[in-house]
């Protein structure tokens, strides 16, 4: 059993990204709205009782032939190699055990087949068992950081009311802080002791549940091999002979294939969107630190940080709710925002440069999603139309305003320098970004082209640039990264 479980839970981690996103483990609905209604309540206007399947279904059926083609044979190539990885790990005996690697494989199999629903079903019970330890936990954890801050405002002598922090003022407001601090306190010592009960409980039946699923698990391998064949050989019919099938059959299971990798390609989008947007709050915060003598700059720089707040809190709505997944952002972009603080703490001149940067960029790929030739998704679509229009050209001006009026000399050290960083900032931001990449993959599930996007995004990018008086043609940007 352990050999099994050892085998079984390895990922297979690809590019930096798991095969699959992480079900959310607790509700992140309420933090979502939360922030879209403190920060965007007047103007959140989105129907966020669309279907996305219903949408990109919809899309796929009004496609024309010539269409449909283009996006079935840019798309197939990628099903079927993530097909056959699925049965060269069956194959091996490593059934997926993960809900989250069931519903990957789910992805490559026709939507008529039980096989999936049938193993979520049986593992059903370790999942409620798992879910009510994790959800003890995030409130046990949710608890300790309201606990913290109460303690810090005591420390330092502050009282919150609301939204509203201020000196601690009157006996009334300390009574009613002592008060909050023993209700959190005694909240957290019951929250501990239910914890380690039910993780006792866990270990105590999680054992002999994985024993019992395990066994029912490794029984449907058959099954599910013969699933994924079929699968298979659909596909492997339709890339041999070149052309779309005429039978009825074949072209739904088709549909349903190439919709379940538009699915996924619609998540990394999101995903990488939401990146963008948290990317952007670095340079804003460093903004902030530095410009505190320049308070109309700090002002507008602080209300800039809540658009982004608020630009990160759709998207991950949209993630959560929509789609059913949590986003994912790489441990090699947390490293590298740090760096860019240290950067931005001693040389202002090019943190403010490689802000500009950012925002183009982020300004651009909504603007290019916000596209319905590009994006079929209504939702997404017009969630990116709204952002790209109405914040991302105002948080442009002002990174350019700034470093116009605060840095910019014109001489041959600062374009060297400048230059230096742009080159620095594209390898590390593309230079992983091949026709493998998941990114790369997810664009091409809707029938774009990697250099569409390419172009477009270094296209706005050398015209931000040239308002800096930095210029370079798309060409050359392209080639930074090796994209001539």
């Amino acid at each position: 059993m352990d050999n099994y479980r050892k085998k079984s839970s390895g990922k297979n981690v690809n590019k930096g990204l798991p095969d699959y996103y992480i079900t959310p483990s607790h509700d992140f609905t309420k933090y979502t709205k939360d922030c879209a209604e403190k920060y965007w309540n007047k103007e959140d206007k989105f129907d966020w009782s669309q279907s996305i399947e219903n949408n990109l279904k919809e899309n796929l059926e009004k496609l024309s032939l010539q269409e449909f083609s283009k996006v079935v044979f840019m798309t197939l190539p990628m099903i079927k190699k993530n097909l056959e990885c699925k049965i060269e790990q069956l194959q091996r005996d490593q059934f997926p055990w993960e809900e989250d690697a069931l519903k990957d494989v789910a992805e490559c199999i026709f939507s008529d087949s039980a096989t999936i629903n049938q193993a979520l079903l049986i593992q059903l019970p370790l999942k409620i068992l798992r879910t009510s330890c994790s959800k003890i936990k995030d409130d046990l954890d949710i608890l300790r950081g309201e606990l913290l801050d109460l303690r810090e405002q005591q420390r330092l002598g502050f009282f919150r009311n609301g939204a509203v922090v201020k000196h601690l003022e009157t006996d009334g407001e300390r009574y009613t802080q002592m008060v909050e601090l023993t209700r959190l306190t005694e909240e957290g010592n019951q929250l501990r002791k239910e914890y380690r009960q039910q993780t006792a409980k866990y270990k105590a039946e999680a054992k002999q549940l994985q024993i019992k699923i395990s066994n029912e698990f490794m029984a449907m391998i058959p099954k599910l091999l013969t699933d994924l064949e079929d699968a298979k050989h659909l596909l492997e019919r339709i890339i041999q002979n070149n052309y779309l099938p005429t039978d009825t059959k074949d072209v739904s299971r088709l549909k349903d294939l190439i919709l379940k990798r538009q699915l996924r390609g619609l998540k990394d989008i999101a995903n990488h969107a939401l990146v963008v947007e948290q990317s952007a709050i670095a340079p804003l915060t460093m903004g902030i630190i530095h410009y505190k003598r320049h308070r109309e700059i700090q002002e507008a720089m602080t209300t800039f940080i809540n658009d982004e707040a608020k630009h990160s809190a759709t998207f991950r709505r949209f993630l959560v709710e929509k789609l059913g997944a949590k986003e994912y952002i790489s441990p090699i972009l947390i490293k590298g925002a740090n760096r860019y603080m240290w950067l931005a703490r001693f040389m202002p001149g090019t943190g403010l440069f490689l802000a500009v940067i950012v925002e183009a960029i982020g300004a651009a790929y909504l603007e290019f999603f916000g596209n319905e030739k590009y994006m079929p998704d209504k939702l997404f679509c017009c969630i990116c139309k709204t952002i790209s229009v109405q914040d991302e050209s105002r948080h442009m001006d002002l990174c350019v305003a700034m470093y116009n009026e605060l840095f910019r000399k014109g001489s041959s050290v600062e374009r060297f320098s400048n230059n230096m960083a742009l080159k620095k900032m594209m390898k590390a931001v593309y230079s992983d970004k091949t026709e493998d990449h998941h990114l790369i993959q997810a664009f091409r599930a809707f029938g774009v082209e990697s250099e569409i996007l390419y172009q477009h995004i270094f296209n706005r990018l050398s015209q931000q640039l040239a308002r800096i008086s930095l210029y370079i043609e798309p060409e050359k940007l392209l080639g930074f990264i090796g994209r001539n």
